[in-house]
């Protein structure tokens, strides 16, 4: 039986009302939408919309059939069904209509057709390819969203929160179980059938799939914001990193640095002071400042600087800082752990003897660069920085810099 079509051939676009694997609601819907005189097209699925032509309204049967092999377009044949499968459905009234994730659509136009599968126990077994392709998507998302992340930021959860933003970082870690939850959901939703059908029930393809369709489109509404959002976010945020514009030429800073600079270093026996290796392009001397709500004052520092000592030796060089007042003693301890267990994976890493400063933490090491870098945690602050001298006259020794950095501290 052929589906009759209006001349008109009018054509309509409709969003599914629930999740690929739900199997019983995709039937139940696409049976209701023929009543009406809506019939999905051939191949009318696509980007998770539907495309249905209008006719003749009948009591057409659809079926959902498990895919023995992945249905995505870059696999095998473009991930449609065996031409021999194709042909003998027809054989028995079901055409084939298009796919949806792990399933093929088949329709009949006839009350009495027979049944793709008759038995459930094999229907059963066929869900077992399907079963394993959704585990593995399990996983594949599992891996992206949080082992790979992980490993890239070497466990560098605290920094990076702080860093982003920790309710952004809260957002994305949100989307991102979202996406796992929904994954898990699909593999118990087949399990569940699977189980049903092992016991010789067959699924109930006249379920009331409208009930279901408001809190699924609500979801979907909401993830598809969240996901919106967050690009836009990781855009902003990506073009002010490669633009610098949250970055201020230490001259224009209006702030007060809360902690020594190397004019502090210098001291009394300063007589000159001159800023070198100017440029906003460069990013030197330039001073970033930003809030969180795990460190509500947070500065990343650097300085090159030239400074001419009453003796007439200089003090030349730079000096980078990474400042934070957190919200409390607990998030400061736990920023400056990670910062050392960060830097100490690192190449290069050599620890040098630590200064003896009023701190409860204080690490001393030579970074990647080879610089000499002091990590102190006091209190509610945490403060990370290594100056590079360059004089040919003049080098200050490290424990002498370090005290004068650690003791600059001031607790809130």
């Amino acid at each position: 039986m052929e589906l009759k079509k209006d001349r008109k051939r009018h054509t309509i676009y409709r969003l599914p009302p629930c999740p690929a694997y739900d199997v019983e609601g995709m039937e139940s819907w696409l049976t209701d939408m023929a009543r009406r005189g809506w019939f999905l097209a051939k191949d009318g699925i696509f980007a998770g919309v539907a495309t249905f032509e209008s006719g003749t309204p009948c009591n057409a049967q659809y079926r959902l059939e498990a895919a023995q092999k992945s249905t995505s377009i870059w696999a095998e044949d473009g991930g449609e069904p065996d031409p021999e499968q194709v042909e003998l459905s027809e054989k028995y009234t079901w055409e084939y209509v298009t796919k949806r994730g792990n399933f093929y659509i088949y329709r009949s136009f006839y009350a009495d057709a027979r049944e793709l599968n008759t038995d459930p126990q094999v229907q059963a077994l066929t869900l077992n390819a399907v079963k394993k392709r959704q585990f593995g998507a399990v996983m594949e998302i599992f891996f992206w969203a949080f082992v790979y992340p992980l490993c890239m930021l070497h466990g560098g959860i605290l920094i990076t929160a702080i860093h982003m933003k920790t309710w952004f970082f809260l957002l994305a870690v949100l989307f991102a179980l979202w996406m796992l939850a929904d994954a898990l959901i699909g593999l118990v939703c087949f399990n569940r059938y699977q189980k049903r059908l092992q016991e010789g029930r067959t699924l109930a393809s006249g379920c009331r799939w409208r009930k279901r369709r408001v809190v699924y489109f609500s979801k979907k509404g909401v993830k598809i914001v969240l996901a919106v959002v967050l690009l836009g976010l990781l855009l902003q945020n990506w073009s002010r990193s490669v633009l610098a514009e949250d970055k201020v030429q230490l001259d224009q800073y209006g702030g007060e640095i809360p902690f020594a600079t190397m004019a502090d270093f210098a001291g009394a026996e300063a007589t000159d002071y001159r800023m070198t290796m100017l440029g906003m392009e460069m990013g030197f001397n330039t001073v970033q400042e930003w809030s969180d709500w795990l460190a509500p004052r947070c500065l990343d520092y650097g300085e090159h600087a030239e400074i001419t000592l009453s003796d007439g030796r200089t003090l030349n060089g730079g000096l980078y800082v990474a400042y934070y007042e957190t919200a409390s003693p607990v998030i400061a301890r736990l920023l400056a752990r990670e910062y050392y267990r960060l830097d100490k994976r690192k190449d290069n890493f050599q620890e040098i003897q630590a200064p003896a400063v009023d701190a409860e933490f204080v690490a001393a090491y030579k970074n990647e660069l080879h610089f000499p870098t002091i990590l102190i945690q006091k209190g509610n602050l945490v403060l990370r920085a290594y100056f590079y001298q360059t004089s040919e006259t003049y080098t200050m020794a490290f424990e002498q810099w370090a005290k004068i950095m650690a003791q600059s501290l001031q607790e809130e």
